[in-house]
Order: C-alpha cells, then structure tokens, then sequence
C-alpha cells in the first residue's frame, strides 16, 4: 500500500519516540512513497524492458551490473505477460542485499556445489535470488512453514525457471532434527515486527507494540536455535528482518553467536549508505532507496573443507522410480544436459534434476520432509511420448526445438494468459499444429495444442490472470 494511504494511521507513539532518539530523520521517511525495485532474471534475458525506456530508473547500488533496477513509477505488473513468464521479480531494494552477501560468502569460502537453506522463503524473493547467484552448480531448498504460502512459493519457483530449487512446508526443527550437518548456508529471514514495511502496510502500524517486539525477538530465536544444528560446521548463517530495532536485530545476532555458537563477520565493500553496526547492517529509508531491512552474517564454529565434502550416499527407499531406456530418450529430448537425472514420482509425473538436486530430493524424501516441487516438472510419459507439464515451459534450459514456438504480441499474450476466446486478439493461426510453446518477447510462458482450425489453451486454470 502506497504512504498515503498507510500514513491515515499514525506511527505507534513509543516507536516514533524510539526512533527520533537513535535514528532521526527516519520517522519522515516513513510517510514518503515508497521506490518501487526489480531484479531481472538472469536465466531469461530480456532485450526490451520495458516498452518505454523512460520508466527505468537507476541501478539497485548492491546488485550486478543489469541485474535490479528502479522504475520510475509502479506500472501494472499483471498487464505485462513477460512478468508471469518470470523474466523479473518485483522485490524490495534491500532484500537484494542477500544476494550481495552470498555472493561474498561463495567467494572467501571456496564452497564449489553450495547447499542453500532458505528457511523463511515466501512468497519467493530471496529463494529466487539465491537461486540465480548459486547457479546450476548449486542446490536450494526453500522452505515456508504456512502450506498456503508454500503453494505461492511453489508458482514463484517455477515461473522463475532455474531448476535448482526444492519447495519444502516444514517446522524449522525439522531440519535440525532430521538434516544435521547438511546446509553450506542458511538464510533466515525471520518474522518480525515489520517495522522497516510501516509505510507499505498499515496494519503492522496497527499491531506493533513494545510487548510484540519482545514476542518477535524470543519466536526468532527459537526459530534459530531449532534449525542450527542442520548448517554445517564452518557454514554460515544469513539472518534478516525487515524491522529497525536492536532486539530483534544486534541483540540477537550476538546472542546466536554467543549461545549457539558462532563468529559474527564483516564485509568490506559495503556502500556507504548503508549503515554498518559492527553486528550486521542496516537499511534505513531516509539515506537508501530501500524499505527497512537488517542483514548479519554468523560463521558457526568449526571447520570444514568446502572443495572436499560430498553430499553423502544416496538414500533409499524413495518415491522416485526410474525410468526405462526409451522414456530417458524422450526426456532427454525436452531437456539436453546430459548430466540431468531424471525420475518418476510412483508410476506419475516424470521429474528431471542436476545430480546435486537428485540427491538433496532423494535425501529430502528418505527423511520424510513435506516436499511441494524439486527440480524441473517435467509431465507425464504416455506410450513412450511426453505430455509436457507447465512448469516445464517455464523451465530456461527447455530444448526448444522439442515443440514448435508461438511468438505472441503482448494483446495476444494477455488473452492467452487470461484463457480467453477472443479469436480476434488470439485467431488459430497464430498456433502450428499440434504442441505450442508460447512466447512473448522471447519469455516462454505456456503451452497451446492446435487441432485443425481450434487450439486448446493449456495455461493452468489456476494461475489464469483474470484483471490488469
């Protein structure tokens, strides 16, 4: 929500006079409209964004060159078919700094095939971020306790197209429990008391008190000791809120560091309007373009040999069947990485992942985490012949000449996105016969059948974008 309409509810009186104290200049930016920030896809490159030049902005200052930028006002995202294509992720400015950090991380590191836990990952922002900075050697697997959240981050991943993400719903002490040892890196981006999101939402200016940020800072604790024995010795931790005050930021890196054990570290680099604390780092509105965000880096004690550690044996007893010699070919046809792995979940869906990703589902399911997608859907093998899931449209690495290709002008993608029947925005012969992949500006976003002079538009019902 816009300032105007979140500043009709005062800022909680004990919090303005907080923040006047230690942080002056900050409680008028909160009535100020908020920037508006994208990350593009870097699997889905985009020639054209957007249409008008004149609504791009300047560069995110903590992002790769191309990589996020400012738009000058906030269009309608809906009406642009390439955003459900997942060729860029609306996202806060200063949640992009995680992936300036992980990038840091990777790099002293020396970690070759990073592990990524992101553990708090709804609606899908950081996980995607995650997943373009650990690329196709890497493995992520983002995790949203709420099932209905899960669901969205489920869509999120696979608009995004990588293939290298696992969606999990599970209680955070499900991994300590059952995942001890197993994550190079876990980014915690707890709930808190959203403070930094005072001028976006007025109901957290409604519900936050003095008591609540206590509550908040005791629950972020706990959701940190419960998952800390799943990061390796040597790992590190990311932990993040989107709130101002010291006890659910400083106070509590340094008690993770003190109680569960752990080093908190400090980059150089950093641009200097961002303001550094020496236990983690703060995004304040009125010195970045940013909503409110904190960021820390906790390395947990011990050692261990990035370059020389494996993943493990493979574990059995597993929903994942395998497929016989002439279903690896009709795969391998969709998807042209030799290296993939591909399996079928019962005698169901076919799924293809990296031999990374193989093994962390493999591991996910033998210790029986609630796993809503891995890797690349790819569909279902029928007489030896793929009937081609959704998601596999979206997936960048899709072989392309396994189908034919409908480039679609943008009035011809939102009818198709919307399931329509207007032949005149979207007439037959815009289709070849038979299996369609559906394109807009290069951004795949479906699939479309024709059969003579009638087409079946294959978009999921579910995801159908009905306004703009």
């Amino acid at each position: 929500m816009e300032a105007a309409e979140a500043s009709k509810i005062r800022l909680p009186a004990a919090f303005a006079a907080r923040v006047e104290a230690e942080v002056p200049g900050l409680a008028e930016a909160l009535e100020e409209t908020p920037p508006v920030s994208i990350r593009f896809n870097p699997f889905k490159r985009l020639a054209d964004f957007p249409a008008d030049p004149s609504g791009v902005g300047e560069p995110v200052a903590w992002a790769l060159p191309g990589e996020a930028c400012y738009l000058t006002d906030r269009p309608v995202f809906t009406a642009d078919p390439v955003f459900h294509g997942g060729a860029y992720y609306v996202q806060e400015a200063g949640s992009m700094f995680v992936g300036w950090l992980l990038r840091r991380i990777l790099r002293t590191t020396g970690i070759v095939t990073p592990k990524v836990l992101d553990l708090c990952a709804a609606p899908g922002g950081k996980a995607t971020h995650i997943a373009s900075v650990v690329g196709s050697e890497g493995v992520v697997v983002a995790n949203e306790t709420i099932r209905s959240r899960a669901r969205i981050l489920a869509e999120n991943v696979q608009k995004w197209g990588s293939g290298n993400v696992a969606v999990t719903s599970n209680d955070p002490a499900d991994f300590g429990a059952r995942l001890a040892g197993d994550f190079d890196v876990i980014v915690a981006d707890v709930p808190c008391s959203g403070e930094g999101m005072f001028r976006k939402d007025p109901a957290l200016r409604e519900a936050w008190s003095p008591e609540n940020v206590q509550l908040c800072a005791a629950r972020q604790r706990r959701i940190v000791s419960d998952v800390w024995a799943a990061l390796r010795p040597g790992g590190v931790l990311i932990y993040s809120t989107c709130t101002f005050n010291a006890a659910e930021n400083e106070e509590n890196v340094r008690w993770v560091a003190e109680e569960l054990g752990g080093e908190v570290l400090d980059f150089d680099g950093v641009p200097e309007e961002i303001v550094t604390t020496g236990a983690g780092w703060h995004f304040y509105p009125h010195r970045v373009r940013s909503e409110g965000f904190f960021a820390a880096v906790i390395r947990k004690t011990g050692d261990f040999d990035a370059k020389g550690r494996t993943l493990g044996k493979t574990k059995k007893n597993t929903e994942l069947a395998s497929l016989v010699k002439s279903e690896l070919s009709e795969a391998r046809r969709w998807i042209g990485d030799g290296e993939w792995l591909f399996g079928r979940v019962g005698e169901g869906t076919v799924y293809g992942f990296s031999p990374e990703m193989y093994r962390m589902v493999e591991t996910l399911r033998a210790a029986r985490f609630s796993l809503l997608y891995s890797g690349v859907e790819l569909g279902e093998l029928i007489r030896g012949s793929l009937k081609p899931a959704h998601a596999l449209a979206l997936y960048a690495g899709l072989n392309r000449q396994a189908a034919a290709v409908a480039e679609l002008d943008e009035e011809a993608a939102r009818e198709y996105l919307r399931k329509g029947t207007d032949t005149a925005a979207l007439p037959v012969e815009r289709f070849a016969e038979g299996l369609n992949l559906v394109v807009c500006r290069g951004v795949a976003l479906g699939w479309a059948k024709r059969i003579g002079r009638r087409y079946n538009n294959l978009y999921p019902t579910v995801w159908r974008v009905l306004r703009y």
